[in-house]
């Protein structure tokens, strides 16, 4: 176990236990003529694979960066989220499917005693992982801490070299926040599990108190097994959606909804210097760990004054580190007082490449709207923020713009 840290010790302890009992719930649920004990079988089945991914990922993530993998391997434990969101889905709806025929075909549990025995054992054991796994908790409170850090006052920054003096102790948190994605996967997965076998449990439960005739017409106890199991799916869902939703969101590189990335390119343009803000992004790499690029454009008084250029920029990161931004590329522009036909004083050399540029020299050509006298191209990121325009708009009329 030395290779392995306490939350990789965690994920094999729970691996084994979890393959071990998924071929008796299995091979139980079919003998016992359950889909209850069926269902939470295929439950043990995700969480295999659940954990199975938690601990590959979490061995995979700590591979460094590479000519070819620039950012090396972090996202390798938001794929497995997402794969693990979509499998449990997946896996509800084909329950979904054998509960609805048994449904319309009901049919009695034929060993009642073996069933229950099974779900007994296989609630235990989802107990124990509930147990094992307590990193929610330290995530709720750390989100607390970083939700409070955020909101207080900007740290003291160094002058001469940029950095604030949180960053270090800031930097193996935000590593952690992105690390218990996975973590909330396998929780998910423990908690589905529990639910599942407290139906199995139910249902072979009255069967055992109130044994039916192997001859006897089927009666009420017969669909409560399906009805359970349907209703187990109805709360697993939309516990498994949401997750589904914030994995594939950074996997697209949405602005998450929490990020006030427009408040913050309103206090950019607010700097003394700045004319305006162009091609501007944002998106998450891993779980609350954000990437950000904008082209700025600073008016004359800067292009000959060294120190100016340099605060400007340390103001701007400052500005980005505030709200958890600690990846920037920015691209100072330079350019006189008022915004010429080219909003990018570098464009593409050729005019091929105007269609794939994400910085267009002429915007002629593109559909400008305006949204509380806010210029941008459609609902993309931004493409250009007028600082005589958005000095003019209020709090209420940002918040209400669209990326």
């Amino acid at each position: 176990m030395g290779r392995y840290t306490g939350k990789s010790c965690r994920l094999v302890f729970m691996l084994t236990m979890t393959s071990m009992f998924f071929m008796a719930e299995i091979v139980g649920g079919y003998v016992g003529n359950s889909i209850a004990l069926v269902s939470d079988s295929f439950n043990m089945l995700s969480d295999i694979i659940s954990l199975s991914v938690g601990l590959v990922s979490a061995r995979v993530r700590r591979h460094s960066s590479s000519p070819r993998c620039t950012y090396g391997l972090v996202r390798v434990e938001v794929l497995g989220a997402l794969a693990n969101a979509v499998f449990l889905a997946a896996v509800r709806f084909s329950v979904s499917a054998q509960a609805l025929e048994r449904l319309a075909q009901p049919e009695p549990i034929d060993k009642p005693e073996l069933v229950l025995v099974v779900g007994s054992i296989g609630l235990c054991i989802n107990v124990v992982g509930l147990l094992v796994f307590q990193d929610w908790r330290c995530l709720r409170r750390k989100k607390g801490r970083m939700a409070r850090r955020h909101s207080e006052p900007k740290s003291d920054m160094d002058t001469e070299t940029g950095v604030h003096e949180r960053d270090l102790d800031e930097e193996d948190e935000f590593e952690d926040e992105g690390h218990h994605l996975n973590i909330r996967g396998v929780l998910l997965h423990m908690l589905n599990d529990a639910l599942g076998s407290v139906v199995v449990v139910v249902t072979s439960a009255l069967f055992y108190v109130w044994p039916k005739e192997p001859d006897a017409p089927c009666n009420w106890q017969c669909y409560v097994d399906p009805s359970l199991t349907l209703l187990m799916v109805a709360i697993i869902m939309p516990s498994a959606i949401p997750l589904a939703r914030e994995t594939a969101s950074i996997l697209l590189q949405i602005i998450p909804r929490d990020m006030p990335f427009n408040r913050v390119l309103q206090e950019v343009c607010s700097l003394p210097g700045v004319l305006s803000i162009h091609d501007a992004h944002l998106w998450e790499l891993t779980k609350s760990r954000y990437v950000a690029s904008m082209h700025v454009r600073v008016s004359a008084e800067l292009h000959s004054s060294l120190s100016g250029i340099k605060i400007l920029h340390e103001q701007i990161r400052s500005a980005l580190h505030h709200v958890g931004i600690h990846s920037a590329t920015v691209q100072l522009e330079f350019g006189d007082g008022t915004l010429e036909k080219s909003y990018c004083s570098t464009p593409c050399s050729s005019p091929y490449c105007m269609k794939v540029s994400c910085c267009p020299s002429d915007v002629a050509g593109l559909p400008l709207f305006k949204a509380n006298q806010l210029p941008y191209h459609g609902e993309s990121p931004i493409d250009t923020y007028e600082t005589s325009n958005v000095l003019k708009i209020s709090p209420a009329s940002y918040t209400a713009t669209k990326f």
